[in-house]
C-alpha cells in the first residue's frame, strides 16, 4: 500500500498533493466465436422508478476468444436496480434487503477458492464513455471444506449469466448443479443454489461470464483518461483495495481467502495490457484485437491483482540477475520515469538483502496513472501510482516531489513482503500492512539517500500526525474490528499508517536493530503466501529477542498489546523531587471533556507499558540505546539518585522513540525555554521538535500554560534546522487557523514576521547549490515569510512571477519555490494573475507542477473566482476527479475560502457523497480539511444539524464525528487562550498598528519653540526623485525628570552627526545626547537617549538636520502639480492634520502641545512661499536660492501649521478690522478666485463680531491647491482648498458650486476659532472642531445669502445623522482614538454633521443668546489653548445661570456625546386622552450583533427637548419655552391628544432635536391625507421630516412600509426643494433594491407619474431662476432623466449633440449639467464618453471637472467603466484627491456594481496604500451601498477576514456589513409590501 494513507489532514500532504495510498487494476475479456452466441441487453423499466435491469437473454457460455460481434463493441449496460433476480433457466429469487448497518458480512467457509481463470475485456473504442464497460468471464477452482447446497462469492454491480457448477471432467461421480442465484446487495453477495450438497474434499468448478459498466469511479476495474493533442485517451484500469475486486469479477473478496490467478486480457492491436505476473504469450484474435495471457501468479489476496490496459510506454532494467523491473507512464510522460526506475530498481533489491526473503516473483512493474483515487497500490507484482507519486521532470519538479516519490514507491515496496507475501487475515490488522510499509519507507529511502536524515523526518512527518489524530476520543485502537467496507475504509487513516509506523519505530528501538530485524524475518518466512495476525509478530519478536537474551527477554506481546489493543496514548509528567525523579503518566486527550461514543474500551484502564528515557542538562546525551530504558509497568515510576539539579532541566522520551508525550513542572520548562534562547543546538533537533510539540499540544489540551508553549516559540528567530520548524510550522499553522479571524491575528502575524524574517534572511530565494535539506527548509521559509508579509518576499515573488508572465515559455521560478511564488503572486494579484495560473495549470503536462498550479489557483483573494474554481472541481474534464476533494481543501484553507466550501460541500453533499462516499480514502480527508479551523459555536452547531440531516456519512463517518470533536476542542481553546495570546503578545512587544494603546507622547518635556526651515527640491531631474531637506531646533521645559527626548517622526531621515542637545543657560552637569536612538515606527517615535537625566524645571533644546521623500501622497510636506500647456508645474505643500506634521519635520505632534513656530522657506526667486504668518523679511542665498523668513506664530498646534512653495497669484483685499485677505490660486485660475475673497471678507467679519473675539493674526490666505485630500484645511491664516471648494466661475459653476465654495469657506473660517483659537484636548473631542464648523458654516452663509434658507437645509445633515448613527457599529461622538488611522476614523459623518447637529439642538433649547455669550465665554478662557467638551459645557451652563435659565448643559449633553445612536420619541395617548411620550433607542435593526466595543453609561436614554404641533394649534415657530423635557423612558404630558378622526400632531418642529419621531396608525393617516389635501399647511421642513421619520421607522419594522410609501404619494403637488431631498434619497434607496428584479418596471412608470407634473413646471430652462428654484429644477431634471422621462432624455441628447458639433459652446445651463452630461453618456456610445473624457482631460474649472468625472460613470457599456476605473489609478488621468469617488459613482450605476466591488478587491493592497488614511470610508460604504443579498453579505465578511485591518476604513467596513444585513432583512419583509403597493 501507500506511503501516506490519505493523511488526516491535506496539510500533511507534499505540494503534489497525492496521499500515498491505494492502488488499482485493469482487465478485459473477449467472447468466442466458436460458442456462436449472441448477447441481446434487455431494458426493462421499473414503474417505481428504481432503474434498470440488464442481464443476457440467452444462456451462451463465455470463454476467452473473440466473436466478431464483441469486438464491434457491443457495449450496452444498463443501471442495475436496488434489487436484482437473475435465473439460468428461469427461477425465482429471494432477496434480502435492508438499509440498516450490516456486520455478519464474511463469506462462508464451505467452498474455499484455490485457483482463478479469469478473462476480462474492456470495451472502450465506441460511443460515449458513459455508455463503455467491459466483459469477463471467471472459472473458480473450488475446494470443499463442508456440505453445502449454495455458493456464496462476492460481486458488485456486475450482471452474470451462464452459470455452471461442476466437478472438473476428470472426476467421476456426478456433481451438484446450478438451479438459480440471488444477490445480496448489502454484504456484495452473490448466493447460488445447488441441486444438492457437495462433498467434503473435492474440488469443484463454477464459471460464469459477466458484465459491468466502466465507469470513472476509481474503484474496481474502472475508466480513466488523458488528453494526447485534442485526443482523448482511454484506458481501463484496477484499483480493488480493500473490497472493490468483486467489481471488476466474481470472487472470493477477503484477504485469507488466497488462490492463484491464470489471467487473460483482451485489447485492441494499438494498446497494451499489464497484470500481476509476465506475459506468458499474446494471440491476434482478429485483425483488430489481441489476447494477453499471463503466467499464474503465486498465491494472493484478490485486493492485490491488477490488470490495465491501455496505450503506456516504459523502460525496464534488470534489478538484479533474476528479477525484471519496469517503469511505465503515458507516452508524453515517458522522460519523467528514470527517478523512479532507479529508486524502485535498487530499493527492491535492498529489500530483500534487509529481510532476508528474497523478491518471489519474476518482474515487478509500476505504472503512473492519470486518474487514481490515492497516492500508489501495492499490487503484487504490478505497482500503481498517481501520476504526482512517480513522475519526475528535473526541470519542474521540486525537492519536496523527489522526497515524496522516492517515499511513496519505498513504501510500496516494503508492501511486497508486508502484505503481499505475508497478508492480514482481516482488516482489523489493517495495521500489519500499513503501518509496516509506513515505517520501512524510511528504511528504503534512507538506504539511497542517507543524507537526507529521514529518521529525524519520521518525527515530524509521521510519529506528530499520529499525536494530533490519536489524542481524540472518536479516535480507534490500532487493532480494530471491523466488518462492512465503509468500516474498512474508514480505518484507512493516521492510527493505521503513522502510528502503526510509530510503534513499530518503538519496538525496534526496544529490541534493538538487529533483534529486530532477525524476528522479521522468522515472520515473514513462516507466514510466507500466507496470511498472519498481531500476536504471530509478536511471538517470532519474542522468539528472537529469547533466542539473543534468554535471561532477560522481552515480552512483546505484554509491551505491545497496551499500544494496539487501547486507542490513544500517555503523557508522562516528570517531576523532580530533591535527586529523584518521579513520573507519573496519564491518557492524553485534546479535550478530556469531549463525549466518549463509548463504542472502544480499554482493558488495560487507558495504562501502557512505556519505554522512559531522559537525559538532563548535566551531562547531555542523546544517543540512548535499549539499555537506557526505565520501564513504566504502573501509573508511576521513580527513579532514584538521578543526576539532576533544581536548576538545571530534564528532558524526557529521547529522540522520540517512544510513542508518549513528556510534561514538566513549570521550572523545568522555563529551564528549557531558556536553554532554547541561549544555545539551542545543546539539545538535539528531534528533542528541540519534540519540545515545541508537546508544549504546544499540551497547551491545547489545558494541561500546560498557553504563556509556556508560546515562550517555547521565541527562539524561532535563531533556529535554522529543518525539523524544529516543521515542528514548529505545524503548531503555528493551528494558531494560526484559529486566531485569523479575530482581531488578535495582526499581532500574531507580527509576531510570526519577527521570527521569520532572520532565518529567510540566512536562506534567502537562492537554491543555487543547495542540498536537499537545505531546499527544504528554506522552501517552508519562504513560504511563511511571504504568508506573514515579509516585503522583499511578497516582492520578490511578484517579480520572478512577472517575468514569467511577460516570457511564458520560460518560467524563471525555481521549482523548490513555485508552490509559494505561485500562491503568493495570485495572492497579490488579481484576475489575470489567476487566469494566467489557470491557463497553465489547463496546459500543464507534469503532474506535480499541475498540482502546485492547482493549490495556488485556491490562493486568491477574489471570492468569486473561487467559487469559480470550486465549481471546477464537479467539472472532471477540468479537475480530475481524483484531484477535486484536495481542491476543495485547498480552497477552505484560504480563510476567504473556507465558508464558501462548507456551503458548496453541503449544497453538493449527495454528488460529492455519490462519488467520493463509499470507495474513495479523499472522502474522510475532505470532511478533516474543510472542517479543520472550525472553532466558532456556530459551526459546531451546523455540523452537528448537518450530521442529524446526514446520518449515514459511508466513508467518512468517523471523520465527521472527528471534525465535531476538534471543533468542541476549538471553540474551548479559543475561548480560554484568545486573550491569554494577544495579553503575551503585548507583553513581549509585537502588535498591530490597530492594537497600539500607548501611542500618547512621555510629558516630561514640553515644547515651547521651534526654529524650522525646509527647502523643496523638485526643480530638477524626475519627480519620483523630488525631496525635502530642513532643520528643526526645538525649545523645550522639563516637566518631570527622564532621560531621552521623544518626538514624532515619520519617514524622515535624520543626519545622526547633526543631533545635538543642550541646556539653555549655565549648568554644570547638563545631559548630553550619547549617541543612541530607537525608531518605534509602530509608534511613530524618534527616541534620543541622553547620558543623564534632565532636571524639572530646566529648559532644554534638541536641534538636527533631516530629509524625506517629496511625493504626491497628500499627507505631510508633498508635491502637487499641474499643466501650463504642455509643461507640468510642481509646487510643494502641505497637509497636517491629523497626524502628519511628524512627516514634515521631527516634533512634538500632539494638538495639546502647543507651541510658537519660527519659519524659514527657502525657494528659487521664480516661485513664492506662504505660511501661516507673514513674511519678515527675504534673503539672497549664495546658491541662487532665496531665504523667506516669517514672523514667529502665536501658540498653536503642529497639525495647523501650513508650507506653501509655488507660483501662484493672488487677490486682495481687507476687512473692516484691517486683517489682510488674500485669495491664492494658479495664476490661469485667479479671475476664479472672486466669490471666495468676497465672501471669506464677511464671513470673517461676521465671525469676529459674533463671537466678540477679534482674528488674532495679522493675515488671512487663502489658496487652492491643485491636489488635495480633502474639502481643504483650517490651517491658522493659511487655508489650503481643493480647487473644486474655492474656485468659482461664472457660466460654468452651478449654483451648487456657488453655495459650495460658501460653505466650505464659512467652515473653515470657523475653525480659526473652534480648532485653531480654542484646539481639543485630544482628538477624542475633534467634535468640538468639526461640529462646530458644520454648524456655524451654516450661520455664516445665512448671514451674507439669506436667500439661501441654509437652516432648512440644515436638515440635509440631519438626514445623514440619522442614518449612519441609526447601526451598533456606529460610535459616540466623543471616543478613543489612539493611532492614526483610529483617529482618521473620526473623521466621519459623527462628528461632522451629529457633532453639528447636536450644537444646533443646543442652541435651539438654551436660546439664542445664552448660546452666543457662553460660546464667547468659552472662547475667552480657552485661547491659545485646549479644551474637552466639559469646558464647553461649563460655560454654556455658566451663561445659562447669568440669564435665569435652569438648565443643566452637562447631564443633558453628556447623554448626547457620550453614547452613540439617537432616540425615536413615540407620542401617543393614554387612557384618559392625555398626550402620552416614550423615548427607545432607534436601530435599523435591533436584531443585528451588538459589538459592544462602546457601553452607554445611560442604557441608550436621552434627555430629550421634545416639541410638538397639532393641526387644531397649528404652529412651527417654536422656541426653548416650548420645549417638554424627556427625561425619563415615558412621562404623561397634561396636554390632550387630538381627538377629532381628522386631527394630527408633528412632533420635533422644525427638527431641532436629533431624534425621530413616531405615531400611530391613525395619526399617520391624517398626516399623509393633510399632505394629499393641503400639504402646505404642514412646515416645509416637516414635510421632510414626515417622509424622512416614515421610511426610516419602515425599515426598522417600527411602522408599516405602506404607510411610509403613502407619504410618496403627494409629491407630484409638492414644489419645495427640501420634501424633495427627503423623499429622493428614498426613492434612491427603493431604486436601489428593486433595479434588478421584475418591480421596476411597474415602479419606474410610477417614478415618472409622480416627477412628470413638476418636470413639465420647470422644464430644462434655468434661465432667471433663483437659488433654490435652480436647485429644485436641478433635483427634478435628475428625476425625470433617471426614469426615462423622453421629453428629459431627449432634450439632454440634444444638448450634447449640439455640444459635439461645437465644442467650443456649451450650451448646457451649469445648474443642470450633471444630469445632461450623465443621461447622455448613459444614452450614449463610446463616442460621446471618448467626447467627455476629452473634455475633462482639458478642463480648467474644477467644477466642470468633477461634474465631468462623475458623468464618466454613468454609460451602460461595462467594458468602459472597467476602463474608467483602471484610468482613475492613474494620477496622470485622474488626481489622487478626485479619484476615491469614483468607486462610488461607478457602484451607483447598476452595470457598474460588481465591477466596482470586483476592483476594489482586485486591487485592495494599491487602495488601501493610497486611501487608508483619508477617503477610505467613502470608498467602502459607495462601493457597498446596493449590496442587498447573502451572497454579497458573505463576499463582505470573507474580505474583512481576509483584511481586518482597513486603515481608517475599518468601522465604515463593519458598517457596511451590518448595512447589507439591514437591506437583506428590507428585501425579505418589503418586496411583497412594494409589489401590491405598485398595484394599488
Amino acid at each position: 500500500m501507500p506511503g501516506k494513507y490519505g493523511v488526516s489532514s491535506f496539510d500533511t500532504l507534499d505540494e503534489n498533493g497525492g496521499n500515498s495510498k491505494m492502488s488499482g487494476k485493469e482487465g478485459g475479456c473477449y467472447i468466442k466465436t466458436a460458442t456462436g452466441f449472441i448477447i441481446t441487453l434487455l431494458c426493462i423499466a421499473i414503474a417505481v422508478g428504481a432503474g434498470l435491469i440488464v442481464h443476457f437473454v440467452e444462456n451462451r457460455k463465455i470463454e476467452c476468444s473473440l466473436s466478431e460481434d464483441a469486438l464491434q463493441g457491443n457495449n450496452q449496460l444498463q443501471g442495475q436496480t436496488e434489487v436484482s433476480t437473475h435465473a439460468t433457466p428461469s427461477t425465482t429469487s429471494t432477496i434480502t434487503d435492508t438499509k440498516q448497518t450490516i456486520k455478519d458480512v464474511r463469506l462462508p467457509r464451505a467452498l474455499v477458492p484455490s485457483h482463478y481463470e479469469l478473462c476480462l475485456q474492456p470495451e472502450m473504442y465506441q460511443g460515449e464513455p458513459e455508455d463503455f464497460v467491459f466483459r469477463g468471464h471467471v472459472k473458480i477452482h473450488l475446494d470443499c471444506t463442508k456440505p453445502t447446497d449454495n455458493v456464496t462469492l462476492h460481486i458488485n454491480k456486475l450482471n452474470v449469466s451462464n452459470i455452471v457448477f461442476s466437478k472438473p471432467q476428470s472426476s467421476g461421480s456426478s456433481s451438484p448443479s446450478y438451479v438459480t442465484h440471488t444477490e445480496d446487495k448489502d454484504r456484495h453477495f452473490l448466493i447460488i443454489q445447488l441441486d444438492k450438497n457437495t462433498d467434503v474434499g473435492t474440488e469443484y468448478e463454477l464459471s460464469m461470464d459477466f458484465v459491468g459498466p466502466l465507469d470513472d469511479d476509481l474503484a474496481g476495474l474502472y475508466l480513466s483518461s488523458y488528453k494526447e493533442g485534442n485526443e482523448t485517451v482511454y484506458l481501463a484500469t484496477t484499483h480493488f483495495e480493500p473490497t472493490d475486486a468483486r467489481k471488476a469479477f466474481p470472487c472470493f473478496d477477503e484477504p485469507d481467502l488466497k488462490a492463484n490467478f491464470t489471467v487473460t486480457l483482451v485489447r485492441k492491436n494499438y494498446l497494451i495490457s499489464l497484470s500481476n505476473m509476465p506475459q506468458q504469450k499474446s494471440n491476434n484474435i482478429t485483425d483488430e484485437y489481441v489476447e494477453d495471457i499471463y503466467q499464474t501468479s503465486q498465491k494472493m489476496s484478490t485486493y492485490l491483482l491488477a490488470f490495465i490496459v491501455g496505450k503506456f510506454s516504459g523502460n525496464t532494467t534488470m534489478a538484479n540477475n533474476s528479477l525484471k523491473f519496469g517503469t511505465w507512464a503515458r507516452p508524453s510522460s515517458l522522460k519523467q520515469i528514470d527517478l523512479a526506475l532507479e529508486v524502485g530498481s535498487k530499493t527492491i533489491v535492498n529489500y530483500a538483502d534487509y529481510f532476508g526473503v528474497g523478491f518471489p516473483l519474476p518482474k515487478q512493474d509500476q505504472i503512473a496513472l492519470p486518474d487514481f483515487p490515492s497516492g500508489a497500490m501495492e499490487n503484487w507484482g504490478l505497482i500503481t501510482y498517481r501520476e504526482s507519486a512517480m513522475l519526475y521532470d528535473p526541470e519542474v519538479s521540486s525537492r519536496k516531489n523527489v522526497r515524496r516519490i522516492v517515499t511513496v514507491i519505498t513504501h510500496e515496496l516494503a508492501h511486497q513482503w508486508f502484505g503481499d507475501l505475508v497478508t492480514m487475515k482481516w482488516w482489523d490488522d489493517l495495521w500489519l500492512n500499513e503501518g509496516f510499509a509506513s515505517f520501512v519507507e524510511y528504511l528504503g529511502a534512507d538506504e539511497i539517500y542517507p543524507e537526507w536524515k529521514m529518521f529525524e523526518e519520521f518525527v515530524i512527518d509521521t510519529l506528530h500526525w499520529a499525536f494530533e489524530f490519536d489524542s481524540l476520543v472518536t479516535s480507534h485502537p490500532i487493532y480494530v474490528p471491523v466488518d462492512n467496507p465503509s468500516e474498512i475504509q474508514e480505518i484507512f487513516d493516521s492510527i493505521s499508517y503513522d502510528k502503526g509506523a510509530s510503534i513499530i519505530r518503538m519496538m525496534r528501538f526496544i529490541l534493538g536493530e538487529e533483534t529486530f530485524k532477525k524476528g522479521l524475518k522468522h515472520y515473514m518466512e513462516a507466514h510466507r503466501y500466507g496470511n498472519a495476525n498481531h500476536d504471530d509478530l509478536w511471538k517470532a519478536l519474542a522468539d528472537q529477542s529469547k533466542e539473543e537474551n534468554s535471561e532477560n527477554p522481552v515480552d512483546v506481546k505484554r509491551i505491545m498489546d497496551t499500544w494496539t489493543l487501547q486507542m490513544n496514548y500517555p503523557v508522562v509528567t516528570i517531576h523532580k523531587q530533591a535527586g529523584k525523579l518521579r513520573m507519573v503518566q496519564k491518557r492524553f486527550l485534546k479535550n478530556e471533556h469531549a463525549e466518549d461514543p463509548g463504542k472502544f474500551h480499554s482493558t488495560y484502564g487507558y495504562k501502557w507499558e512505556i519505554p522512559f528515557t531522559y537525559t538532563t542538562s548535566q551531562d547531555p546525551d542523546f544517543n540512548q540505546t535499549a539499555a537506557d530504558i526505565h520501564w513504566m509497568t504502573g501509573e508511576t515510576l521513580e527513579i532514584e539518585n538521578a543526576d539532576i539539579s533544581d536548576e538545571g532541566w530534564i528532558i524526557g522520551n529521547i529522540e522520540q522513540y517512544g510513542y508518549y508525550r513528556v510534561n514538566y513542572d513549570e521550572s523545568n520548562w522555563k529551564a528549557l525555554i531558556q536553554q532554547l534562547k541561549t544555545k539551542h543546538e545543546v539539545i538535539s533537533n528531534i528533542n528541540r521538535a519534540q519540545i515545541i510539540n508537546d508544549a504546544w499540544s499540551l497547551a491545547r489540551a489545558d494541561k500546560l500554560s498557553t504563556e509556556i508553549a508560546l515562550n517555547v516559540l521565541e527562539y524561532l528567530d535563531k533556529e535554522l534546522d529543518y525539523v524544529p520548524w516543521v515542528a514548529a510550522i505545524q503548531q503555528i499553522g493551528y494558531i494560526d487557523s484559529m486566531l485569523r479571524k479575530t482581531d488578535v491575528y495582526g499581532q500574531f502575524k507580527a509576531f510570526m514576521l519577527s521570527k521569520v524574517t532572520d532565518p529567510y534572511h540566512h536562506y534567502g530565494m537562492n537554491e543555487t547549490d543547495s542540498n536537499h535539506i537545505e531546499s527544504l527548509i528554506r522552501s517552508d521559509l519562504v513560504s511563511l515569510a511571504c504568508e506573514y508579509g515579509l516585503p522583499e518576499c511578497i516582492q520578490d515573488s511578484k517579480v520572478l512571477f512577472n517575468k514569467w508572465m511577460e516570457n511564458p515559455k520560460n518560467n524563471p521560478i525555481d521549482p523548490d519555490l513555485r508552490s509559494t511564488v505561485y500562491c503568493t503572486a495570485v495572492a497579490e494579484g488579481d484576475e489575470e494573475e489567476w487566469n494566467f495560473v489557470y491557463e497553465k495549470y489547463k496546459a500543464a503536462t507534469v503532474v506535480t507542477e499541475k498540482i502546485t498550479l492547482s493549490k495556488a489557483l485556491a490562493c486568491t483573494k477574489s471570492t468569486w473566482l473561487l467559487s469559480r474554481y470550486l465549481e471546477l472541481t464537479v467539472t472532471p474534464d477540468i479537475v480530475r476527479k481524483q484531484d477535486a476533494t484536495k481542491t476543495m481543501v485547498y480552497i477552505a484553507n484560504n480563510p476567504v475560502g473556507e465558508p464558501l466550501v462548507w456551503d458548496f460541500v453541503r449544497g453538493r453533499w449527495d454528488y460529492l457523497f455519490n462519488t467520493y462516499g463509499s470507495g474513495t480514502f479523499s472522502f474522510k480527508s475532505l470532511i478533516s480539511g474543510i472542517t479543520s479551523s472550525f472553532n466558532t459555536e456556530f459551526q459546531l452547531k451546523q455540523l452537528k444539524q448537518f450530521l442529524k440531516d446526514n446520518p449515514n456519512m459511508g466513508t467518512g463517518s468517523r471523520a465527521f464525528l472527528q471534525a465535531i470533536e476538534k471543533t468542541e476542542t476549538n471553540f474551548k481553546w479559543m475561548e480560554s487562550n484568545k486573550v491569554v495570546i494577544s495579553d503575551w503578545l503585548d507583553k513581549v512587544g509585537v502588535s498591530q498598528n490597530t492594537a497600539i494603546k500607548d501611542v500618547r507622547l512621555p510629558t516630561h518635556l514640553i515644547p515651547d519653540s521651534y526654529e524650522i526651515k525646509l527647502r523643496p527640491n523638485m526643480y530638477y531631474g524626475e519627480p519620483e526623485n523630488f525631496n525635502f531637506t530642513g532643520s528643526v531646533k526645538i525649545y523645550m521645559t522639563a516637566n518631570d525628570t527622564g532621560r531621552n527626548v521623544t518626538l514624532h517622526v515619520n519617514k524622515l531621515n535624520i543626519d545622526e552627526d547633526s543631533i545635538k542637545f543642550g541646556t539653555i543657560g549655565n549648568y554644570a552637569e547638563s545631559p548630553k545626547y550619547n549617541g543612541q536612538r530607537h525608531t518605534d515606527k509602530l509608534r511613530q517615535f524618534e527616541i534620543f537617549y541622553l547620558d543623564k537625566d534632565i532636571i524639572d524645571g530646566v529648559e532644554y533644546y534638541i536641534e538636527m538636520t533631516f530629509s524625506g521623500p517629496l511625493v504626491g501622497d497628500l499627507a505631510g510636506l508633498y508635491l502637487s502639480e499641474y499643466k501650463r500647456n504642455n509643461d507640468t508645474v510642481y509646487i510643494a505643500t502641505t497637509q497636517f492634520e491629523a497626524t502628519d506634521a511628524r512627516r514634515a519635520f521631527p516634533c512634538f505632534d500632539e494638538p495639546a502641545l502647543k507651541a510658537v513656530f519660527n519659519i524659514t522657506l527657502e525657494r528659487i526667486p521664480s516661485m513664492v512661499s506662504l505660511s501661516n504668518m507673514p513674511i519678515t523679511s527675504m534673503v539672497n542665498l549664495t546658491d541662487g536660492f532665496v531665504q523667506d523668513v516669517y514672523q514667529e506664530s502665536v501658540k498653536m498646534s503642529t497639525y495647523l501649521l501650513a508650507f506653501i512653495v509655488c507660483d501662484f497669484q493672488y487677490v486682495e483685499n481687507t476687512t473692516k478690522n484691517n486683517v489682510t485677505y488674500r485669495a491664492w490660486s494658479r495664476p490661469e485660475s485667479i479671475n476664479q478666485t472672486k466669490v471666495a475673497l468676497e465672501t471669506g471678507v464677511k464671513v470673517l467679519t461676521f465671525y469676529e463680531e459674533y463671537f466678540g473675539h477679534k482674528f488674532p493674526l495679522p493675515k488671512q490666505d487663502m489658496i487652492a491647491i491643485p491636489d488635495f485630500a480633502a474639502g481643504a484645511m483650517e490651517n491658522w491664516g493659511l487655508i489650503t482648498y481643493r480647487e473644486t471648494d474655492m474656485l468659482y466661475e461664472p457660466g460654468v459653476s452651478s449654483e451648487g458650486n456657488l453655495q459650495r465654495v460658501k460653505v466650505v469657506i464659512a467652515h473653515e473660517l470657523a475653525h480659526q476659532w473652534f480648532g485653531d483659537l480654542v484646539t481639543m484636548e485630544w482628538w477624542d473631542d475633534i467634535w468640538l472642531n468639526e461640529g462646530f464648523a458644520s454648524f456655524v458654516e451654516h450661520m455664516g452663509v445665512d448671514e451674507i445669502n439669506k436667500e439661501y434658507k441654509m437652516f432648512e437645509q440644515f436638515v440635509f445633515m440631519t438626514y445623514n445623522v440619522f442614518d449612519v448613527d441609526s447601526l451598533k457599529t456606529s460610535h459616540p461622538i466623543s471616543v478613543e482614538a489612539y493611532t492614526p488611522d483610529e483617529i482618521d476614523g473620526l473623521f466621519d459623518t459623527i462628528s461632522y454633521d451629529k457633532g453639528g447637529c447636536v450644537i444646533r439642538m443646543m442652541r435651539f433649547f438654551l436660546g439664542e443668546e445664552t448660546f452666543k455669550l457662553g460660546l464667547q465665554n468659552y472662547l475667552e478662557d480657552r485661547k491659545f489653548a485646549n479644551a474637552d467638551h466639559n469646558d464647553l459645557w461649563d460655560a454654556l451652563e455658566a451663561q445659562a445661570k447669568k440669564d435665569k435659565k435652569t438648565i443643566d448643559v452637562r447631564k443633558i449633553l453628556d447623554t448626547w456625546v457620550l453614547q452613540m445612536n439617537y432616540p425615536v420619541v413615540t407620542i401617543s395617548k393614554d387612557t384618559k386622552g392625555k398626550i402620552v411620550l416614550t423615548q427607545k433607542r432607534f436601530l435599523k435593526d435591533e436584531n443585528s450583533d451588538e459589538p459592544e466595543k462602546y457601553v452607554s453609561p445611560y442604557n441608550y436614554q436621552w434627555k430629550i427637548p421634545v416639541t410638538y404641533t397639532t393641526s387644531k394649534n397649528t404652529t412651527f415657530n417654536h422656541t426653548d419655552a416650548d420645549v417638554i423635557w424627556l427625561d425619563e423612558k415615558e412621562k404623561v404630558t397634561n396636554e390632550v391628544y387630538p381627538s377629532s378622526t381628522d386631527d394630527w400632531i408633528i412632533g420635533n418642529i422644525l427638527q431641532y432635536g436629533v431624534y425621530r419621531v413616531n405615531y400611530d396608525e391613525q395619526n399617520w393617516a391624517n398626516l399623509i391625507k393633510q399632505l394629499k389635501t393641503n400639504h402646505k399647511v404642514i412646515n416645509v421642513i416637516n414635510r421632510g421630516q414626515i417622509i424622512n421619520d416614515a421610511f426610516g421607522l419602515a425599515g426598522a419594522n417600527l411602522l408599516p412600509m405602506e404607510t411610509a410609501l403613502k407619504t410618496l404619494e403627494y409629491l407630484h403637488n409638492e414644489e419645495e426643494y427640501i420634501p424633495w431631498v427627503a423623499a429622493g434619497s428614498e426613492i434612491g434607496h427603493i431604486h436601489k433594491m428593486i433595479v434588478d428584479t421584475k418591480l421596476y418596471g411597474p415602479f419606474k412608470k410610477l417614478m415618472q407619474e409622480t416627477v412628470k407634473q413638476q418636470f413639465d413646471k420647470l422644464t430644462m430652462n434655468n434661465t432667471g431662476a433663483s437659488h433654490l428654484t435652480s436647485y429644485m429644477r436641478s433635483e427634478i431634471s435628475s428625476h425625470a432623466c433617471s426614469y426615462d422621462i423622453k421629453q428629459c432624455v431627449e432634450e439632454s441628447k440634444t444638448l450634447i449633440d449640439e455640444y459635439m458639433s461645437n465644442p467650443e459652446d456649451n450650451p448646457v445651463d451649469p445648474g443642470l449639467k450633471s444630469t445632461v452630461y450623465c443621461t447622455a453618456i448613459r444614452e450614449g456610445n463610446e463616442e460621446i464618453w471618448d467626447f467627455m473624457y476629452e473634455k475633462y482631460l482639458t478642463a480648467t474649472v474644477q467644477a466642470e471637472k468633477s461634474r465631468l468625472l462623475r458623468a464618466l460613470s454613468c454609460t451602460r457599456e461595462l467594458w468602459l467603466l472597467n476602463r474608467w476605473l483602471e484610468r482613475v489609478m492613474d494620477f496622470s488621468i485622474v488626481r489622487k484627491q478626485d479619484s476615491y469617488r469614483v468607486f462610488t459613482y461607478v457602484a451607483r450605476n447598476t452595470v457598474g456594481r460588481a465591477a466596482t466591488w470586483n476592483f476594489f478587491r482586485s486591487n485592495w493592497d494599491a487602495i488601501y496604500e493610497i486611501y487608508g488614511s483619508y477617503g477610505m470610508s467613502g470608498i467602502i460604504s459607495g462601493v457597498t451601498s446596493s449590496f442587498n443579498t447573502e451572497f454579497q453579505l458573505q463576499e463582505l465578511k470573507d474580505f474583512q477576514v481576509l483584511h481586518p485591518n482597513m486603515g481608517s476604513g475599518t468601522r465604515a467596513f463593519s458598517q457596511a456589513i451590518e448595512n447589507t444585513k439591514t437591506r437583506i432583512k428590507w428585501m425579505k419583509e418589503n418586496y411583497d409590501i412594494l409589489k401590491e403597493w405598485l398595484k394599488q
